[in-house]
């Protein structure tokens, strides 16, 4: 049961990350993308600067373990970066495209959420 209550948390960010970096005039290409068995919770286009902007999204509702950003483990990042070239490898229009993995962090309490967008996190 904790399991799907956990799933919802974090469905409930990425949909609060997306909504916030849509309004940094950020284009939307897809969410969730797997290669092999790693995976990028939002892929964004930065039209105006030729940008790839790989999203990964932690979303708590408390700081007790920590903030949410703090939870990213070196391998959890080398799974996101595999993902972020994967997807490169796979859609080669986006091949002359800089890219940059961002985190976009949200604490969630007494019914606000809290963003922390930090780009070029690793």
């Amino acid at each position: 049961m904790k399991c799907i209550y956990k799933n919802r948390l974090g469905k409930s960010g990425e949909l609060m990350a997306k909504n916030f970096l849509l309004k940094k005039n950020y284009k939307f290409i897809t969410a969730n993308y797997r290669y092999e068995r790693a995976e990028i919770d939002l892929i964004f286009e930065d039209e105006k600067n030729k940008m790839l902007v790989f999203a990964e999204v932690k979303t708590r509702r408390n700081k007790k373990y920590g903030l949410p950003e703090e939870s990213i483990t070196v391998s959890k990042q080398n799974n996101i970066r595999k993902a972020a070239l994967g997807f490169v490898n796979n859609f080669p229009q986006f091949s002359n495209h800089d890219m940059r993995i961002d985190v976009v962090s949200i604490l969630l309490a007494d019914e606000k959420a809290e963003i922390n967008h930090i780009e070029n996190a690793f």
